[in-house]
């Protein structure tokens, strides 16, 4: 066994999706920047994070099989996205000292469903008033939910990606989490990628959406085009070209909710793959609307990059727009309250008028809040020096917390029966 300084990414999925792909590119960035640092995935042989590392003396795979067991290397630490602990996936098996490092990239890893029937399932995460009185049924579930989140917090292996996701977690586990670091979501940067400083073409306008066409992000989707529609005739000689890259299930949602106009067209470009978008968005697109890892990817361009945050249901008051530079502590979308709104606001034709009248000053903005911020570069040496710092191990975990009680039982047969 090599006793080198190891790190383990564990994430085995078979279909792209964002945290893979993220801890692929991770390990990768490690790999080159950290030549002594071993870094070992668990994946499936044909997984997202396998199929994505370079092929380096220090990246080990360690393959993934459904329903065999499988454990990290003896020195090594385990890196995981959160997760609820009493899915605890079966296949991996951990010695009691093996140390863990847990990174929170969605606002509801820690968070349970509470009704177990699909159509009623996110009614509690858009009413928080119903969600405490469901909590009420589980009242042991969430102690020792608190009591494993305390933990992680303690021995310093538990990060946030962003405020959001913290807020998040502390208000729907009725807990105070004193904000510490955050690591932050990192994407990779090419400095020699090339970068518009001025709109492509005068008198047109193009914008794009970038991100799967789901529930929470589509209702906002639809009514950013729509407020635009509103807007667009006040630009005199502009009209706007909407480009939406990305396919889902409310794809015929958004088609059939969006207004029609004169002053803006609507393009539905399906899904782009990630190797030919630097290209489509430098080549076609002015200004990015987006939420998450997509913002970043327009920023990094240089392209002015309007953040998005989602929602589980229809939009029907004033949502204040805000540009990407304007966001603190890292938060790239948040689930929209009624902090999010403004009676008779006009934010986003401000944005649009302000970046169309000096494209190259917020061209530049979005670029360097992207450097300074999620450049994989840095986040990745910030991921290193937590990590070193991360105190949990194994054995320290509450075994009760890893199981699931009598009513978890009952809603899992429910949702095995409705899916």
């Amino acid at each position: 066994m090599d006793n080198r300084e190891s790190i383990c990414f564990y994430f085995p999925y078979q279909e792209d999706s964002g945290v893979p792909v993220l801890f692929a590119r991770m390990a990768n960035e490690l790999a080159v920047s950290c030549p002594k640092l071993l870094i070992y995935v668990i994946d499936y042989q044909n997984g997202v994070i396998s199929r994505n590392i370079l092929k380096r003396d220090n990246i080990i795979l360690i393959p993934f099989n459904d329903n065999i067991e499988v454990s990290p290397p003896e020195n090594a630490v385990l890196v995981m996205q959160t997760f609820l602990p009493y899915y605890w996936p079966k296949e991996l098996t951990l010695k009691p000292n093996t140390r863990l490092f847990f990174w929170n990239l969605h606002p509801q890893n820690l968070i349970p469903s509470l009704l177990p029937v699909p159509y009623l399932r996110q009614i509690p995460f858009n009413n928080f008033g119903v969600y405490k009185i469901l909590t009420n049924f589980y009242t042991r579930l969430f102690k020792r939910l608190r009591e494993y989140v305390i933990l992680l917090m303690k021995t310093e292996s538990l990060y946030f990606m962003d405020k959001s996701n913290l807020d998040y977690t502390s208000k729907y586990l009725s807990i105070n989490l004193v904000k510490k670091d955050y690591i932050p979501v990192p994407v990779e940067f090419d400095a020699n990628l090339n970068t518009r400083s001025e709109i492509k073409n005068q008198g047109e306008v193009n914008v794009g959406w970038i991100g799967r066409l789901c529930d929470f992000k589509s209702y906002i989707l639809v009514y950013t085009i729509n407020k635009l529609v509103e807007i667009a005739p006040r630009f005199k000689s502009i009209k706007f070209k909407y480009h939406i890259v990305g396919n889902g299930p409310f794809l015929e949602y958004i088609k059939k909710n969006i207004n029609t106009s004169d002053f803006v067209e609507v393009v539905f470009h399906g899904a782009i793959p990630h190797h030919k978008l630097n290209n489509f968005l430098e080549n076609e697109i002015d200004i990015v609307t987006a939420m998450g890892t997509s913002a970043l990817e327009g920023a990094k361009l240089g392209k002015p990059t309007i953040l998005l945050d989602f929602s589980f249901k229809e939009i029907k008051r004033d949502y204040h727009f805000r540009l990407l530079n304007e966001t603190i502590e890292f938060d790239l979308a948040h689930l929209i309250s009624n902090s999010d709104f403004q009676d008779g606001n006009d934010s986003l034709y401000k944005i649009f008028d302000k970046i169309i009248n000096n494209y190259a000053q917020y061209s530049k903005l979005a670029i360097d809040y992207f450097i300074r911020n999620h450049d994989i570069k840095n986040v990745s040496q910030l991921l290193v020096e937590k990590i070193k710092g991360a105190s949990l191990e194994y054995h320290m975990i509450n075994p009760s917390v890893l199981k699931k009680g009598r009513i978890l039982q009952f809603y899992n047969k429910l949702r095995r029966l409705n899916n």
